[in-house]
């Protein structure tokens, strides 16, 4: 039989129940985003809510999660789980019969943990264990001759016997070689200490995995009732990969790395290196970088990089050195004027040689702070490869076991994206709604993006999962042939994500009407101790108000800071479904105003009505016909690509126009207008006045500048000074920040004091800072009384 799966799914309308909406409302339904698996909790009410991050864990408690529990049991195996139930009043005994060989239990934490603290409770009805050996590992393996480790070994790095017990809680120091063995913080537990003969002690830096106890002599009645493991908190790091995030390898060799994902996965036998035999005399010292994409945005404030070569045995471990120095940096996923993401530093490491064999653990400890990225930059070279620390005496270099990441709240912002939503035909997206719990400080952003293709990408496969070509497969026999997966992708015709909608029943803002929709939810929060949640997310549809339409303006390119007259164009096409319409809104991100509507031939009688973002014309009858509309509006352009929007509307939905060849001879086909292509960012600059007369005698009391600030998408620092001609600043009018548009200043000829300047030539100076550049343009203005 064939089996076929889908992936980037597509989901019919007709899936859900709903009239004119697509609903979002049930687990299985939110099962169909893509979403960050283990920072969100998909409640079986259809409620989201997201994971929060936790400070001083037990690892006992949730390590099933991991894979973790009992690992081995010697006698009385269906107790086992009552020393991990939470609950003191059970207990696991073994059962004398068995014989002491097989009175132990076994315990795995399912990952490597950084632990401070293990508290073995027994029984407290009956007597406690008296003589008895705790073993402690961090998953370790032997290995056989080839170097391989052997998959079901375990080492034990730590052990301690203990006699005449007489206490029912032991608490363990898993940092020390002794493992500071106490009752409940005592140092004495009324016996003598057995020193274990498993392996040679050393400092673990608390790091487990396994617990394992092994009784010496039967009590009767005496039970393990519970053994907790406390640590530093729930690791980020853990589960990075099933939510998203990716690890990316760069170093300045041309070579590709491979294997970071061996650095989260809990595991230290497993671990990401550098090979370091093609690093000899390079003639330049070679840098590398680690990035990693935690999948969500956490509140971090720790980080430790486990740097035991547990993948090699004891004897050549010396050969597997860590790093000589590196930095940490952090980045909230905020963008550079050069694109590029801004980090900031939150670590570093200074250049010793006990880097490299002698510190396997380094622990880095920092302000609370929101993080999506984490970047790690190291040298493997020193002075340009003479050494030959990285050739010759290491197999590998910069290894590290785990690099675990540790916060303390919910997360900062979390991304979920739908499947594509195929409505089956063309429809008029009218608005979106949600039903969300939204405390302080927290807020819910939803994008949209629509088109009316959708790309299939078929894949092949064999039995043992194996990708080959559609030919092979179609040639293998039916019985013997693998799955095919299809890879379901947005089309060329796809709108960008619009602008998030932050109140729900906004209206809707990608092109409408679509065939294909796709959503985009985020959960944001600036404080750790709270997280909005969402019950259910809707997508109200309707008939479209016209099949089709085209639109374009003109003149398409204007020079800046001057007000022109333009002319919308827009050729809507109609259908047996479509609704018509009874009224145009226009937007733009600069004021507009409006002259006339054409309609075919004739000129049509409107009413105005002047909004913020521009204006709204409603019509004396509804439109159902396939004819030109011309209309004539004038406005200032200060931006490159200013867009001017058209809405079609009546009194159940609104339409986006699509840009498009509305009429034959105009050469536009856009609805954006554009600048003369130039480097500037500072135009008609004007000043009131020639002479700056302060005398109070309400003729030239007051010196207005204006200008136009130009390009500038994002805002960016403004600044408009006085100098004298020494060259000392007299006054600051401004120094904020600001987006393309006209400004005006004035200068009412005081210091920055609030005294009168002495009379005198002075210098108004504007200055405005790009992305890439900086523009400054003086005027002088003389000051007389």
């Amino acid at each position: 039989m064939t089996i076929n799966r889908v992936l980037g799914l597509v989901i019919a309308l007709s899936s859900f129940a709903f009239g004119e909406r697509v609903s979002f409302d049930t687990r299985s339904a939110w099962q169909e985003w893509a979403h960050p698996v283990g920072a969100v909790e998909l409640q079986a009410t259809g409620r989201i809510k997201p994971v929060a991050m936790r400070k001083n864990i037990d690892a006992v408690r949730n390590a099933a999660h991991f894979g973790g529990g009992i690992r081995r049991v010697g006698s009385n195996a269906g107790d086992a789980n009552l020393i991990i139930d939470g609950n003191p009043a059970t207990s696991w005994s073994p059962d004398p019969a068995d014989g002491l060989e097989n009175a132990y239990i076994e315990l795995d934490l399912g990952r490597l943990v950084t632990a401070s603290e293990i508290v073995i409770t027994f029984d407290q009805s009956a007597p406690p264990f008296e003589f008895f050996t705790i073993l402690l590992s961090s998953g370790e393996k032997f290995f056989t001759n080839a170097l391989v480790p052997v998959e079901g070994t375990l080492g034990y790095g730590l052990s301690k016997g203990v006699g005449f017990n007489e206490h029912h809680q032991l608490v363990l120091d898993p940092r020390q070689r002794t493992l500071g063995l106490g009752t409940s913080g005592s140092d004495d537990i009324g016996g003598g200490f057995v020193d274990g003969t498993v392996r040679e002690f050393k400092e673990s830096s608390g790091l487990i995995r396994i617990i394992r106890l092994e009784l010496s002599k039967f009590v009767e009645g005496a039970g393990l009732a519970e053994i907790s493991v406390s640590t530093i908190g729930d690791n980020i790091s853990l589960g990075l990969i099933e939510r998203g995030g990716n690890i990316e390898l760069i170093t300045d060799l041309q070579a590709v790395l491979s294997g970071g994902e061996n650095m989260v996965d809990g595991d230290i036998v497993t671990n990401w290196g550098m090979q370091t035999y093609h690093q000899t005399q390079t003639g330049f010292d070679i840098f590398n970088r680690i990035i990693f994409d935690l999948g969500a945005h956490y509140w971090i404030d720790q980080i430790r990089i486990i740097g035991e070569p547990a993948g090699a045995p004891s004897r050549i471990r010396s050969r597997y050195a860590n790093f000589f120095w590196y930095q940490l940096l952090a980045s909230d996923g905020s963008i550079a004027p050069d694109g590029t993401l801004n980090f900031h530093e939150i670590a570093f490491v200074d250049d010793s040689p006990l880097n490299e064999t002698t510190i396997r653990n380094f622990d880095h400890r920092f302000e609370l702070q929101k993080i999506r990225y984490i970047k790690h930059y190291f040298p493997s070279s020193r002075h340009g490869g003479e050494r030959t620390g990285t050739h010759g005496t290491y197999r590998l270099f910069a290894l590290i076991s785990e690099f675990q990441i540790y916060g303390e709240g919910f997360p900062a912002e979390l991304q979920l994206t739908s499947p594509i939503l195929n409505l089956g035909e063309a429809k008029a997206l009218t608005s979106i709604e949600w039903d969300a719990d939204v405390p302080p400080n927290t807020r819910i952003e939803v994008r949209s993006r629509t088109g009316n293709e959708v790309v299939e990408d078929i894949h092949y496969f064999d039995k043992k999962g194996k990708e080959i070509t559609e030919r092979k497969w179609n040639k293998t026999p039916k019985s013997l042939r693998g799955p095919t997966e299809t890879t379901i992708s947005v089309g060329a015709d796809w709108s960008v994500w619009s602008d998030p909608y932050v109140a729900s029943g906004a209206l809707f803002n990608s092109p409408s009407p679509r065939r294909y929709a796709q959503l985009d939810l985020r959960l944001i929060s600036d404080d750790p101790n709270a997280a909005p949640s969402i019950n259910a997310l809707h997508l109200n549809v309707e008939n479209p108000i016209a099949l089709e339409t085209r639109a374009e303006v003109f003149p398409s390119q204007v020079e800046p800071g001057v007000k022109k007259d333009f002319t919308y164009f827009v050729l809507p096409i109609f259908g047996g479904r479509s609704q018509g319409f009874d009224r145009l809104t226009m937007t733009a991100s600069v004021p507009v105003d409006f002259t006339s509507l054409t309609l075919g031939d004739e000129l049509v009688e409107v009413a105005v009505t002047p909004i913020d973002a521009g204006f709204v014309v409603d019509l004396p009858t509804t439109v159902r016909r396939s004819e030109l509309i011309e209309l004539s509006f004038s406005s200032t352009i200060y931006q490159n690509q200013t867009r001017f929007d058209l809405f079609l509307g009546n009194n159940q939905v609104r339409q986006l126009v699509d840009q498009g060849d509305a009429k034959a001879d105009v050469p536009s086909e856009s609805v954006s207008v554009q600048l003369p292509v130039n480097d500037l960012l500072l135009a008609n600059v004007a000043l009131s006045t020639r002479v700056l007369t302060p005398n109070g005698d309400g003729v030239g009391d007051e010196l207005a500048i204006e200008f136009d600030a130009l390009k500038l998408v994002t805002p960016r620092p403004i600044r408009v000074h006085i100098y004298d001609l020494a060259g000392r600043n007299v006054r600051a009018l401004d120094s904020g920040t600001g987006l393309a548009r006209r400004y005006r200043f004035t200068w009412d000829g005081r210091d920055g004091t609030g005294a009168l300047v002495n009379p005198g030539t002075y210098l108004v100076q504007i200055e405005i800072t790009g992305d890439s550049q900086t523009e400054t343009v003086q005027r002088i203005v003389p000051v007389a009384y």
